[in-house]
């Protein structure tokens, strides 16, 4: 998107008399100025900084499971179509960077795609977060972003955790927490975007193989390909062509200095790709991406605009 922005002073006169007026002012605000030199000013009380346009409610799933959910709401007034929605994982480490990559993009909305100019579309940013303030809860997470292990071996690798609720939590997101959306704000139909990374990344590509029609689009960043020996994979393959669009990035190097983990990880992409593209014609838009200079955690950051305009573009 290129912003112009032109300045024009209109009359030399009209620029002499403005001119004058800042030298008076200057002036006049001199004495003041050096009255308060040798007076120390006191700084006000700290208070929490609060991200504009954003808001925060409870949601409590079938069995009683509490989240946090964190919304961020265009500026003006709701579309007459309704809001699109960015659903994203892990909101208490990466709801902020979204609302803020989102509020920058719905204030200056025009991009050119393809050679036209396009408007980005109004979407609500949804951060499902778990209670307190720590960026990642691991078994909550683990249990809500994985389907139950067909490989034993890989359930050590959660480090005590279990996984198991994956579709639990998918209707949870389709059937409770939507409907609450659409309780305060007014929703679209067909601009629902769901974004994950790690095994959050998983769980989007889960969703897309399980149930395609629950979103519209789907943005996994650096997916645990790996859990259950790239069981994703096959799932894909196996799963009906979509019409859904994915977004699909990974670091190049996920893992500095342990070449073997980000082979996994790289290949693991790669294969989700590869099954992707041969879903033929009927099958929706593939953005893939290998990511220069960026890891395994800082891939959410570095793709955070990607995901935006994934999210927003028409």
């Amino acid at each position: 998107m290129n912003i112009k922005i032109f300045f024009e002073l209109r009359s030399w006169n009209l620029y002499r008399i403005m001119l004058g007026c800042a030298a008076l002012s200057i002036m006049q605000a001199g004495p003041a100025l050096a009255a308060n030199t040798d007076t120390p000013t006191q700084p006000s009380a700290s208070t929490p900084v609060a991200l504009p346009n954003t808001q925060e409610f409870s949601l409590q799933d079938a069995n009683g499971k509490p989240y946090r959910i964190f919304v961020a709401v265009p500026p003006g007034d709701a579309p007459t179509q309704g809001y699109g929605t960015l659903t994203l994982l892990d909101g208490n480490a990466y709801f902020a960077t979204a609302a803020e990559a989102m509020r920058m993009i719905q204030t200056f909305p025009e991009f050119v795609q393809d050679g036209a100019k396009q408007q980005a579309q109004p979407v609500l940013v949804v951060g499902v977060a778990y209670p307190g303030d720590a960026l990642f809860d691991g078994p909550r997470r683990s249990w809500d972003f994985l389907p139950p292990a067909r490989n034993p071996e890989h359930i050590e690798r959660l480090r005590g955790a279990e996984p198991g609720g994956a579709d639990a939590f998918l209707a949870f997101l389709t059937e409770t927490l939507r409907p609450a959306l659409a309780a305060r704000w007014p929703l679209r139909n067909d601009l629902h975007t769901l974004a994950g990374h790690s095994l959050g990344g998983y769980f989007t590509l889960h969703a897309l193989a399980s149930q395609p029609a629950a979103f519209q689009r789907y943005a996994a960043i650096s997916p645990s390909t790996w859990w259950d020996d790239l069981r994703i994979a096959t799932d894909l393959a196996q799963a009906p062509a979509s019409e859904a669009r994915v977004l699909l990035e990974v670091a190049e190097d996920e893992w500095p200095g342990y070449p073997d983990y980000s082979t996994v990880m790289r290949d693991g992409a790669r294969a989700v790709r590869d099954t992707l593209t041969q879903k033929g014609p009927d099958a929706g838009t593939l953005r893939y991406r290998e990511i220069p200079g960026a890891d395994h955690m800082t891939t959410p950051v570095v793709s955070m605009p990607d995901i935006v305009r994934f999210a927003t573009r028409p």
